[in-house]
């Protein structure tokens, strides 16, 4: 109204035109303003256009956008529900030639929307490259209008289902940024160009990062076509979604590799695009950072360490998460050494550096294992002990049982008696036999025979000559052998056999 009564002041009152033009200007200007009076500031907002047209309203050039229940050859019905918005009609299938329409939406203030974000069902139907839809926003009034997103945006858990062509050749009237939804489920028919039509409802996401905190946001779709081959459904929208975009929740797991070395693995959703590690180990510079999806780390000492992640993007709230890293060292001390007579006896502790006051679990190779930090009635060897807990890299350690060397030492006896009665029943060496290296042994009756010979210094000999019981009598013994840090020995002595 106030648009005519310009026009009629303009024709009549003696101006030059640029006057009167910069009058219609300013008054269209007013007009504008008044779509911002009473704006939508309450999310998530949510319009299926059931019950109404939701207040979205239509214009353009050859405008034939329509509210209502479609029922067209492939756009058989609405996104949800029964009613939405479609280009060409509820039926039939065409659209206006030389269409340059649009429907747009009320006025919205996102003051208190940090991340804003959008999601509505759509469905195209269009000669492809030539006619289309895109959609757009606007932060003032509708003086300007530019698109939301574009056909080469990431696709990701928020953005899906965004412009599939880059280049709409009649979109050119309402945008000079022609990204939008074009296509058809045709075949190509002469100069009229088929496929990459929806073939049903989708549901297009994208967040819109930069309208965080704006009053007056305005949303239009746009719909544009040529003059010939318009003999498709159209385009439409339905069950538009606007909210803050769903939150990053920030997660990661790790595995233990070595002793002090951590490989992490995001597994934060929804899918953030930048990743902030701090491992909590200012001893390793400016290895403490990482800006890697899935980094390693290689921490500088035994210790409790915090693992921070922080993810950001796309478009949508930040997340941080910890946890707890114990990396430990074991240290393994000999509390007991081995006898060297009956090799038994030993014991071994293990101290962890750490892990102070985290219940840890400690198993010991041996047989049975034993699962406490000291273990005892070890023989000569090595052993391994495995220690484990709750937030904390596992570690193996080994310590070696030695024997008591002071008591180092072989001798051989002057006599045996061989009754079997289980005492002094054979004769060989006695003492450090474990210790002993290139063993030789033979004993030798009086006429020089060799009657018995070994290799083994726990083999003895029970006193029989070819397996046949001798009597009592002297022999020869012959031996050599080689003792820890020594040099090879050579012995020989008598023997007396008693029966």
């Amino acid at each position: 109204m106030i648009a005519v009564i310009s026009q009629y002041i303009c024709r009549f009152l003696i101006m030059k035109k640029i006057v009167c033009l910069t009058l219609l200007l300013v008054v269209i200007s007013i007009g504008a303003n008044t779509q911002c009076v009473s704006p939508i500031n309450s999310f998530p907002y949510t319009e299926d256009f059931e019950t109404t047209d939701g207040g979205w309203v239509s214009g353009g050039a050859g405008n034939d956008w329509t509210w209502g229940t479609p029922s067209k050859p492939v756009i058989t019905g609405a996104g949800g529900g029964v009613k939405c918005w479609v280009v060409g009609g509820l039926t039939g299938s065409s659209y206006t030639n030389a269409e340059a329409s649009w429907i747009q939406s009320p006025c919205f203030d996102f003051t208190n929307l940090q991340y804003p974000y959008i999601e509505f069902k759509v469905f195209w139907e269009t000669e492809q490259q030539f006619d289309g839809g895109g959609f757009q926003y606007s932060i003032d009034n509708g003086a300007s209008w530019i698109n939301v997103g574009a056909a080469n945006d990431a696709i990701n858990c928020l953005n899906s289902n965004w412009f599939n062509h880059s280049s709409i050749t009649y979109l050119a009237p309402l945008s000079s940024d022609r990204n939008g939804w074009s296509g058809n489920i045709q075949a190509s028919a002469g100069s009229c160009r088929g496929g990459n039509g929806s073939n049903k409802w989708l549901t297009a996401k994208h967040t819109m990062p930069y309208l965080a905190g704006r009053a007056g946001v305005i949303f239009r779709f746009i719909f544009g076509a040529g003059t010939i081959c318009n003999s498709y459904d159209g385009f439409a929208v339905d069950d538009i979604s606007i909210k803050e975009a769903p939150p990053n929740a920030a997660a990661f797991t790790y595995a233990c590799v070595g002793n002090n070395t951590a490989n992490f693995k995001n597994a934060s959703a929804l899918c953030p695009a930048t990743f902030n590690w701090d491992f909590g180990d200012l001893l390793s510079g400016g290895n403490n950072t990482s800006s890697l999806p899935n980094p390693s780390h290689a921490f500088s000492a035994p210790g409790k360490y915090t693992i921070t992640l922080t993810v950001t993007g796309p478009g949508n709230a930040p997340s941080t998460t910890t946890k707890d890293i114990y990396i430990i060292r074991a240290e393994i001390d000999m509390l007991q050494m081995v006898d060297c007579q009956t090799n038994t006896g030993g014991s071994l502790i293990v101290t962890v550096e750490g892990a102070p006051g985290i219940t840890l679990n400690t198993v010991w190779n041996t047989v049975p294992p034993q699962t406490t930090p000291l273990i005892s009635g070890l023989s000569e060897g090595f052993y391994n002990v495995a220690i484990s807990g709750t937030d904390v890299c596992p570690i193996t350690a080994v310590g070696k049982a030695e024997k008591d060397i002071s008591c180092i030492g072989i001798f051989f006896p002057s006599a045996f008696t061989p009754d079997g009665d289980g005492k002094n029943d054979a004769f060989g060496p006695l003492g450090s036999l474990f210790d002993l290296k290139e063993y030789k042994f033979g004993v030798y009756n009086r006429w020089g025979e060799r009657v018995f010979y070994s290799t083994n210094p726990f083999e003895k000999w029970n006193g029989t000559v070819k397996e046949s019981r001798t009597d009592g009598n002297l022999f020869i013994w012959m031996a050599e052998f080689v003792l820890p840090g020594k040099t090879k020995e050579m012995r020989k002595g008598f023997v007396v056999l008693i029966r």
